[in-house]
């Protein structure tokens, strides 16, 4: 089966279609590693696409910890002021329906393949993975042969080396050790390639690869000037910083 596996879409309804018409005559499933919202300006149409997303056998969705602040799950205390204001506008304008939603997302989920958190193996919320010494700690976290992460909006894979994963590039997993895989963000990448990033699986072969496309950020960055989100927000989706 091949999986589109998608991260951090961060509220970016224009960045998540774009990604999604590329997908949707490749893959079977979908895998999506959590923050669904935060920052972006259409929370809730966000959440209903991945909801819709559900309906295609296999696909696995998790929680962020954007996810889980915008609807009470987790304290802001240590968000930025800019995320922390992004998220209390999120909790306001979320829907009863999407809030329950994201209440039933679990934090981790393994299969007999793989494995999907949202940060790391070892703090399925909070831990950023972009170090290797914190990749490699984190093998002994998890069984499976590989571990989708999200959280530091960067595409990296960790295969006793770190790679940062460009445009189109194909790699081939080795059945013989583990391995941590980030397909970067689909709303809010931040390697300076404001490009959405995504990626694709397929576990017949154990292929992976990132695909980077470009959307239209002007139009989600005058919805969030119209929302009233923070001017830094707005300003950085055009540098991928």
């Amino acid at each position: 089966m091949k999986y589109g596996v998608i991260a951090d879409i961060h509220g970016n309804l224009e960045a998540l279609n774009i990604c999604l018409s590329y997908l949707k005559e490749i893959v079977s499933a979908y895998i999506c590693a959590g923050d669904i919202v935060g920052y972006g300006p259409y929370p809730n149409e966000c959440v209903e696409v991945v909801r819709r997303l559900s309906n295609f056998e296999g696909t696995i969705v998790i929680s962020g910890n954007h996810d889980l602040a915008a609807v009470g799950l987790k304290e802001i205390t240590w968000f930025n002021e800019d995320a922390k204001k992004a998220i209390l506008w999120t909790e306001k304008v979320l829907s009863p329906e999407n809030k329950e939603y994201i209440m039933s997302l679990s934090p981790r989920i393994d299969t007999p393949d793989f494995t999907v958190v949202h940060g790391s193996p070892r703090q399925p919320v909070d831990e950023y993975l972009i170090g290797e010494s914190a990749m490699k700690e984190n093998l002994s976290h998890f069984d499976t042969r590989i571990c989708f992460v999200g959280h530091s909006h960067i595409p990296l894979l960790y295969d006793r080396t770190l790679h940062l994963l460009l445009d189109n590039e194909k790699i081939k997993l080795k059945n013989k050790h583990r391995v941590i895989v980030n397909f970067g963000s689909v709303g809010q990448p931040r390697d300076r390639n404001p490009r959405c990033s995504f990626g694709i699986y397929d576990d017949k072969t154990g292929e992976i690869m990132v695909k980077r496309l470009p959307y239209d950020i002007s139009r989600t960055q005058e919805a969030m000037w119209k929302a009233g989100l923070p001017q830094f927000l707005i300003e950085r989706l055009s540098f991928g910083i």
